[in-house]
């Protein structure tokens, strides 16, 4: 639905590439390039949050938590 209405679909990967766990953490890095910074309200030590603000410090983007 959000393809027939003037959405997208960004990913490093073909479509029908089965997802791997790893595959998350890297997305991070394109949302976070994507953005123009990141608001982290709250995240365990662990989490995909705290990487996609480790990407974002990487590409100089504002990290705001």
């Amino acid at each position: 639905e959000i393809l027939k209405k003037d959405g997208c679909i960004i990913s490093e990967y073909p479509i029908g590439t089965q997802p791997l766990a790893r595959f998350f953490i890297e997305r991070n890095r394109i949302v976070s390039g994507l953005s123009k910074g990141i608001l982290v309200i709250e995240a365990p030590s662990r989490s995909g949050t705290l990487s996609t603000a480790r990407f974002a410090i990487d590409q100089n983007r504002e990290v705001f938590v």
